[in-house]
């Protein structure tokens, strides 16, 4: 018999017994059983209303459902009732970010290392709530902070790398990624900052190579392949732009983006069959394409005239 089993056996033979509800609204929650584990939860907060630790478990259930806004009001409502629980404080600080209300979420976890200077995840999330801010020199501070106490904290030395980026110390940019990736080989995304890096440098050899490997690491990086593609267009490399782009269509056949780069290759390689049959494709998908769909109908029109000419 399962755990959660025995225990609403034992809740059914004893309804009033708290302990035992609050341990399958826990057990509930663990297996993945959320609706029902907040059922319960909700009575336990009708049964001891001023229980933070009930909200707080109400508040992580909510988040788990994507209830974001309700999620955050029980956060409160735990904070309102306990204010010296870093736990809580910490969730609420949480929420306050995905909700930007940053100056709120650094009180709070400024509040937390008070008390425990070494939380390293609240000083990960107080870099992070900074760098919302713009604030990138108290963001370095905190997530260097971070770092002295977890090495090995690769997301820490990725936001500190962008951070050193936007304050326009490349140098140290370029060697905070590279720690990234010498850590976590695929951690797609140090690659394309890396990229972005050296285009912006004009190495466009580099910059290809960093772009190469974020599109392995994440064959579908949209943003990846257009610059790739636009550094193999620019030295006439269509055939290699081809072969990414069929492959990348392969992987995302109803990616507008990526039909579009397509047709445009195979318009460079004077092929007006595919080119037409990828700017239909791209017509067809216009819900994911980017640009200016009423555009790429004009293009394609003349195609369509064309080849309704050849018809008669």
């Amino acid at each position: 018999m399962s755990d959660i089993q025995e225990l609403k056996d034992k809740l059914e033979k004893t309804p009033d017994d708290y302990k035992v509800m609050e341990d399958l609204a826990i057990a509930l929650s663990d297996n993945g059983d959320n609706q029902e584990a907040l059922n319960y939860f909700f009575k336990l907060k009708d049964k001891e209303p001023n229980n933070a630790l009930i909200y707080y478990n109400i508040g992580i259930i909510l988040e788990k459902l994507k209830f974001f806004d309700k999620a955050q009001a029980a956060y409160e409502k735990a904070y309102s009732i306990d204010k010296s629980n870093n736990d809580i404080m910490f969730n609420l600080a949480t929420s306050y970010i995905k909700s930007k209300d940053y100056d709120e979420a650094i009180e709070l976890y400024n509040k937390i290392l008070e008390t425990d200077k070494e939380d390293e995840n609240s000083l990960f999330y107080l870099g992070q709530a900074y760098s919302y801010k713009k604030d990138h020199e108290k963001a370095i501070e905190a997530l260097e902070k971070a770092i002295a106490i977890d090495k090995d904290d690769v997301i820490a030395k990725f936001y500190l790398a962008y951070e050193h980026k936007e304050t326009g110390n490349i140098e140290k940019a370029i060697k905070g990624y590279e720690e990234v990736i010498d850590k976590s080989p695929d951690y797609s995304w140090a690659y394309f900052n890396l990229a972005s890096i050296y285009l912006e440098k004009g190495e466009e050899d580099k910059a290809s190579f960093y772009l190469e490997r974020t599109i392995i690491n994440n064959p579908k990086d949209i943003e990846a392949i257009k610059n790739i593609v636009k550094i193999f267009a620019k030295s006439k490399k269509f055939s290699a732009a081809e072969k990414l782009l069929k492959k990348a269509a392969e992987e995302m056949p109803m990616e507008a983006d990526v039909l579009y780069l397509l047709a445009k290759i195979y318009k460079e390689l004077k092929n007006d069959v595919n080119y037409k049959k990828y700017l239909d494709m791209t017509i067809k998908n216009s819900a994911t394409f980017t640009g200016d769909i009423e555009l790429v109908k004009k293009e394609a029109a003349p195609l369509i005239n064309k080849n309704e000419g050849s018809k008669k």
